[in-house]
Formats: structure tokens, sequence, C-alpha cells
């Protein structure tokens, strides 16, 4: 007898043999048992992950000749034609070889006439999201109401490109990746039904590589018994892949821990001797930089002393650095016309890039920024800007003042003197003999000064109500037109009536009453002449500091050597400042 693959040789023939799939054999069970099954099923997943299996045990269940049941006997005429692909009522069909229209119209030609042995004919098509337009449309009308003896079985693995018309016809189930543990587990379970020794390292190797698919790991493992001579070894199935020792990774990590470049380098050396490829090298580190964070974070879930041990040496600070800079070297390193000087670069990168002086080093004292050297400010880097000038920059992107800029010239509003009922101002206004009085709290006058903008008055005043969500957004949007006595009248710009009701205007009033003492009647109107609302006024304001940093960045002489030199161009609507 021919040598059978070990994909096709332990290939699922009941849902009980299904792996990592549970989330869909158990509605499929359960509507077996109780006789509710529908017309059509679609199933979605990545490659090797069960879909074409699942949908051939679900014909066998349905076709069984003991019955329609989740438990097919296995041993009878139509279970042995369909595990072995020969029962004349089950059609498969590669939609991706058959797209045309005229292929789905002769296929569906066949779907009125009664099943031949079975007690169902089923259609299994694969790779469904292949048929053209026209073949999704012929199949629309069938689909929806086929004959009681047929059932569609869908399968594809990409749902996004199968019409919506066909997705709300069908019971849609997604299949999961296999986790890699799930995998090696299964390998274990079928090599040692195969008496074929192995390595644990080397399944977890193997596991790994599959990237979720079963099908793919059991390819994976045929590949590396004929590799090995019968022998799965760590050391044969990482060569076989193309992996890198995880030995030699743990090297290098400790090189970088060590923070010398040149015992980095001769540990990039060590590890080029056995000739990795650089990506897949970086691949290794940037895993190994994952479990060492993981280790950091929950040290109970590593059981290797010497990734504890490791973990323990760095900083959780470094091994995100780490991290983050080889994962954006990754997606560098294809362009680069010397792979290995550019692996290279990635890690000098990690260790000249760190950022001393605000990373605290022994974790026990809090962050600082570092103090900038003697005389920094009377310095001027070679063809650069005056440090002032950067640091203008950097002020007016933040939403700060610049060094070299007038301080706002708008007035804060005069202080207001609240006086709460049934407090003694004896008792609360009482100042320490010898000491100043403290400046009061800036806060806005109950009373606009007069020639005062009123906008300006009720902008100032929003800021300062203790007010939440929708409350907030009806007062920001108001403007304050007329107060007589306590009756304040509010306009409201056009397009924010979803704001205004009785409870939210209960709530501004309360908020007022707070802050001002007594009690304010509002009356709140839609007016299409509404102007100056304290969200239009906060608006004009962020314009106004962009347009500032925009003349700033301009202006500034770095940037202007940029534009000049590199006949580079200021991106003008990336220019964002900060809220102060």
């Amino acid at each position: 007898m021919s040598y059978q693959v070990l994909a096709r040789k332990y290939r699922p023939r009941t849902f009980d043999e299904l792996v990592g799939q549970e989330h869909v054999s158990r509605p499929l069970v359960q509507a077996l048992d109780q006789d509710r099954l529908h017309h059509a099923y679609l199933f979605t997943g990545t490659r090797g992950v069960g879909k074409t299996t699942i949908a051939r045990i679900l014909s066998r269940c349905l076709n069984c000749e003991s019955g329609v049941s989740s438990q097919p006997c296995g041993e009878c005429d139509t279970c042995r034609e369909i595990s072995e692909g020969r029962f004349v009522d089950l059609i498969e069909v590669d939609a991706a070889s058959r797209t045309k229209v005229e292929d789905t119209r002769e296929l569906l030609d066949n779907v009125q006439y009664a099943p031949t042995r079975g007690r169902y004919k089923v259609y299994l098509i694969d790779e469904v999201h292949m048929l053209s337009a026209y073949s999704f449309n012929a199949l629309l009308k069938t689909l929806e109401e086929p004959p009681p003896h047929v059932k569609f079985l869908l399968a594809t693995t990409d749902p996004q490109r199968v019409p919506v018309t066909i997705l709300s016809r069908c019971l849609q189930f997604n299949l999961k990746a296999v986790s890699m543990e799930r995998i090696a587990g299964h390998l274990q379970a079928l090599l040692d039904r195969e008496m074929i020794p192995y390595e644990e390292a080397a399944l977890r190797s193997l596991a790994r590589a599959a990237q979720g698919s079963l099908r793919d790991a059991l390819s994976l493992t045929d590949q590396a018994i004929a590799f090995g001579g019968e022998r799965l070894s760590s050391e044969y199935v990482d060569a076989m892949l193309g992996s890198v020792d995880r030995d030699q990774v743990r090297r290098l990590l400790e090189a970088l821990a060590g923070g010398e470049a040149g015992a980095v380098l001769e540990a990039l050396d060590r590890v080029s001797e056995h000739s990795p490829d650089e990506v897949s090298l970086l691949d290794a580190l940037i895993a190994g930089l994952h479990q060492l964070a993981v280790a950091q974070a929950l040290p109970e879930r590593e059981e290797d002393d010497g990734v504890r041990e490791l973990a323990g040496r760095l900083s959780a600070e470094s091994v995100q650095l780490f991290y983050d800079v080889a994962l954006r070297g990754r997606r560098d390193l294809t362009e680069a016309p010397d792979a290995r000087a550019a692996l290279e670069m990635i890690l000098l990168r990690m260790l000249l890039f760190t950022p001393e002086g605000v990373l605290p080093p022994d974790g026990d004292q809090p962050a600082k920024k570092p103090e900038p050297p003697a005389g920094a400010d009377a310095q001027t880097p070679a063809g650069g800007a005056p440090e002032a000038a950067r640091a203008n920059i950097h002020a007016v992107l933040k939403g700060e003042d610049s060094a070299e800029q007038a301080p706002d010239p708008k007035p804060e509003p005069e202080t207001a003197e609240v006086h709460e009922p049934g407090v003694d101002r004896a008792e609360t206004d009482t100042e320490p003999v010898g000491q100043p009085a403290p400046e009061p709290e800036p806060a806005v006058s109950v009373e606009p000064d007069p020639g005062e903008d009123p906008g300006s008055w009720w902008a100032a005043l929003t800021d300062r109500l203790d007010l939440n969500g929708a409350a907030r957004n009806l007062a920001r949007n108001c403007v304050l037109v007329e107060r007589e006595d306590r009756q304040w009248h509010l306009a409201l710009r056009p397009g924010h009536q979803v704001l205004l009701n009785d409870a939210r205007v209960a709530e501004l009033e309360q908020g007022l009453q707070a802050y001002l003492g007594h009690a304010v009647r509002l009356r709140v109107r839609v007016d299409e002449q509404a102007s100056g609302t304290p969200d239009e006024r906060a608006a004009e304001v962020q314009r106004e500091r962009a347009e500032q940093a925009r003349r700033t960045l301009q202006d500034d002489p770095v940037v202007r050597a940029l534009i000049q030199d590199f006949d580079g161009r200021l991106d003008e609507a990336s220019i964002r400042p900060t809220e102060e």
C-alpha cells in the first residue's frame, strides 16, 4: 500500500475529532440531533483550519444509512464513499476553476432531481468567493428556496468578497486559527500513534511555523520526518524551517542587556556563522523580546529560568524600546541594499537611542528630564538654527508661549466675591499674623464690566461651570444676548437643536446657581444669527495658534535650510498645535 500523508490519514471523520473548532461543531451537533437543519451553510476561515472537512462530516451525518445524527456510523457504504470522495450525491465544486455563469447554470439544472442514493443531494462549493457576479446572481434564487432534498455547503477564505445577498441566505460559521499549543499537542498525539521519536521543542517550532493552520502543521511534520530520518529533533526541524537557534537569540539578547556595542556585534557574528536569513533572525529577536516582556509582567507564566533571569536584567522600558525599534526596523530591512548592515544598524539603534536621564535607572526614582549642558543657550549647532528658535517651534506646537513672544494680551476677568450663606466671614477671612493674604482664585465677575463683550463674559463663565456631557455642549453652543434681572436669554446656534430640552436647560440653570449663588431662569431659542459662541471662539483661537505655528516654522532657519537645500516642502496641513 502506498504511503498516505498525515494530513489525509488523520483527517477528522466526526465532530469529536475536530481540533480547536468547538464553537462550530457544538451548534451543528445540536442542530443534527434536534433535526433543526438549515438548507445552506457558509464556512469561513484561513487555510487548513477545517472548512472542507466540516462540510464532509456534515454530509456524512446527513446521508449515513443509520439515519441523520451527529454520530455517523463510519462503516456503511455511504460513509466510506464520502470519506473516499466518490459518493455520487456529494457534488464538490471548485469555484476557482468554474467561475463562469454557464458552469453555475449547468450545476443548478440538476438541483431539481432527487438524489441517486443518499437522503440528500449535497453541493459543496469550495472557495465560493471566486464565482463571478453573474454566477452569484444565478445561484441566488436556488440558494434561497432549494428543493427539500438539497443542501448547500459553501466554504471560503475571503468572506468579504461574497455578496451580502448570498451571506443573508446562509448560516455562517467562522473557523478560528488553531492555537500553537493545540497544534503542538495534536502533533504529539499523532507522532505517538505513529511511534516516531520527537523533541517537544521541535513540535513547538512546527506549530509556530504553521501559523494557525493544522493542515500546514501536518505537511511540515511530514517534511520534517523525511528530513530527519524518522526522528524529529529540534536541530533538524530548525534547519529545515530556516529558523534561528533560540540559544543564539538568547545570547544576542544578553549582549543587548549588557549595553556594549562590541559584544552585540560579536554575538551577531556568531549567529551569522549559521547563515540565517536576516529577516528570520529579526523575527526571532522580536519573539524573544515579547517573551521577555511577558516574563516581566507575569513571571508565573514563564517556566524557563534563563528567560526569567534575563528579564530581571533589563528594565521594562528597555524591552519595550527594543521591541519597537526591531518592529520598525523590520519594515525597512527589505528595502536596504545590504541586509546584514541594516540589521547591525537596528541593533546599534537599540543601544544608542536609549533615552538616558528620562528613564529611571533603578525604577525607584521618578523619571527626570536630562539637564541641559552648561552654556547650551549660547551655542549654535553647525549648520543649524539657534536653540531658542527650536524652543519657540516646540512651544508653539504645544500651544505654549514661546520665549520670544509677548504674553497673551487678553485680560483675565475680575475676581468676584461669592458669599456662601451661613458662613461667617470673620471665620473664613482670618489671615495668619505676619503672612501675606493669599491671592483669590481667578473667577468670572457676577456682572460683566461696562463695555465688556457679553459673548466673552459668557465664554469665560461656561469654562468654570460644573457641567458634564450634553449640558456643557448646550452652554458652549449658546451665546448670551439679553439679561433681565435674573431672567437670561440665550441664542442657540442652528444645527444644535438636538441638545435643547427641558432637562438640559434645568441642569444648566443648576450649574449657574451653584456658581453665582442665586437662581437664574433661562430662556433658550434657536437663532439663525447667533454667533460668537464659546465653541466658535475656541475654534478661532485654535486657528490663530495654528497660523502662528505655521509662521514660526516658515521663519525657522532649520526649516528654511531644509526647504532650500533639499527641495523640501512644509506640509502645513499636518500642523496641529495641542491644547494648553
